[in-house]
């Protein structure tokens, strides 16, 4: 966890200089620490740190309400079908989106320059979820709303935030800021996909009991928050529009402009 700390620390120093071959091997090398240790934390190691009680167990009465009008009497249909939105196509439709919005400027170069900044949000995002939710246990509400006798699994307590949403509208932001900075026509397109999935697979998890509404929208917002800070404070000098359109730098001190009109 400090090593991943650490190199976001260092790619912010990159933030204000111009993308080189040396900031992109750091960017690189942040890509995969932040992956192998969210992986590590998520998958072989988590029932060390999983916890075996809830300290928020009572939902508020707004979230048993929601709870009651939009479970799903079949909740294992949606769980699946937000694992395979969340995980699979959310990124993989930004991702293919991205490459082809780059058109005739597609280099290596370009391809991780704008592919950079969503990996680091989603793993980055997801990498904070997996410290959170283990430090604030939660109970699902399909485990609050058991009935007695429910075998204890290692992933009963962890339901505050929900991860599913938070990674795709991390990816979503991310990667529509990048595109909308440098211009590309299928800008739009990555920002209306990207939200439409992140809010079909927010829904999912309200309707496979895996989420109360709470934990859905504080995720989106946190997805938001870390897809803007990603792009503008450790990607801010690769933000430019291509020299074909109108130029705009979009820095850390994104308040100013310039370019050929």
């Amino acid at each position: 966890m400090r090593i991943a700390v650490a190199l976001l620390l260092a790619l912010a120093t990159f933030a204000r200089a111009e993308p080189s071959d040396t900031s992109r091997a750091v960017h690189v090398g942040a890509m995969i620490t932040l992956t192998g240790v969210y992986l590590t934390m998520e998958f072989p190691v988590n029932h060390w740190f999983a916890p075996t009680k809830c300290v928020w167990c009572e939902p508020p009465a707004f979230d048993r309400r929601i709870r009651e009008a939009l479970r799903w009497d079949n909740t294992r249909l949606p769980g699946i079908t937000s694992d395979i939105l969340g995980f699979a196509v959310a990124p993989t439709a930004l991702g293919l989106m991205m490459l082809t919005a780059s058109g005739d400027h597609r280099t290596w170069r370009r391809t991780l320059d704008d592919a950079a900044p969503m990996i680091e949000a989603a793993f980055g995002v997801s990498l904070l979820q997996s410290v959170t939710k283990y430090l604030l246990p939660r109970s699902r509400p399909l485990v609050r709303y058991a009935k007695p006798g429910r075998a204890y699994y290692h992933r009963d307590y962890v339901s505050f935030w929900s991860g599913h949403t938070s990674a795709v509208f991390a990816e979503t932001f991310a990667c529509g800021i990048v595109a909308s900075a440098r211009g590309y026509k299928l800008a739009p397109a990555i920002w209306a996909t990207g939200i439409s999935i992140g809010v079909v697979t927010g829904y999912l998890r309200l309707a496979a009991d895996q989420h109360y509404a709470s934990d859905v929208v504080f995720g989106a917002l946190i997805g938001i928050g870390v897809g803007i800070a990603v792009p503008y404070l450790i990607h801010g000098s690769s933000l430019e529009r291509d020299q074909d359109a109108t130029t705009m730098r979009t820095a850390p001190r994104f308040l100013s402009f310039g370019g050929r009109f």
